[in-house]
């Protein structure tokens, strides 16, 4: 009995191991304390996080190159607060391309009027060397200056790499690691197997 446990949990833990490696995708997550990303909501108008034109920054993602061993697909999702685009905010968004050693340009955020939302940009093939090795991102923050009070706040930057989940858009909320929901029915599977093998 104690040996067909045994193998069952082998068998098991074998399984998911196996699910985690085949699962789809990696995230990297860039948010405070790195640079003026928003640690708390509470901050989201406090500065130096509420940022105003001629106040713009960038960022370097995490390299990847020993964790991903491919990418197929690629987003780069951008958390705004207070993107007043259907206003006339224009809040411009690049990448350093480093075969031009120029930076490229993304697109603008869009976002939403005092709320947390994302902004994703496809990152497509002539970037993937780049997220490998640590993508660095710019913001042009309100790029046409035209009333010189459009502001907006960042709680996170997201690279998504073949349709990974990304995590909340506000601020300080942290996500569940994907390889933990995958081992998590395996562990409980087995307490039932134990239950049921001991009564």
């Amino acid at each position: 009995m104690k040996k067909r446990l045994v193998s069952l949990l082998v068998l098991s833990l074998l399984l998911a191991f196996t699910a985690m490696a085949q699962a789809a995708g990696y995230t990297d997550t860039i948010q405070a304390p790195t640079g003026y990303f928003v640690p708390t909501d509470a901050q989201k108008y406090s500065s130096p996080y509420y940022r105003w034109y001629n106040e713009d920054w960038g960022w370097t993602h995490n390299a990847l190159s020993g964790v991903v061993t491919s990418i197929t697909t690629a987003t780069l999702n951008i958390s705004s607060f207070d993107v007043d685009s259907p206003y006339g905010e224009v809040d411009k968004i690049y990448v350093y391309n480093n075969d031009t050693s120029s930076w490229d340009y993304l697109g603008s955020l869009v976002g939403e009027s005092d709320e947390w939302s994302y902004d994703s940009f496809v990152l497509g093939s002539q970037y993937f060397d780049e997220i490998l090795a640590g993508l660095k991102v710019w913001v042009d923050i309100d790029s046409t200056n035209t009333y010189d009070y459009w502001a907006l706040t960042l709680a996170k930057s997201v690279i998504s790499i073949d349709g990974s989940p990304i995590p909340n858009p506000e601020p300080g909320t942290v996500p569940i690691p994907g390889a933990f929901l995958l081992l998590a029915p395996g562990l409980a599977g087995l307490a039932v197997i134990r239950k049921k093998m001991n009564m």
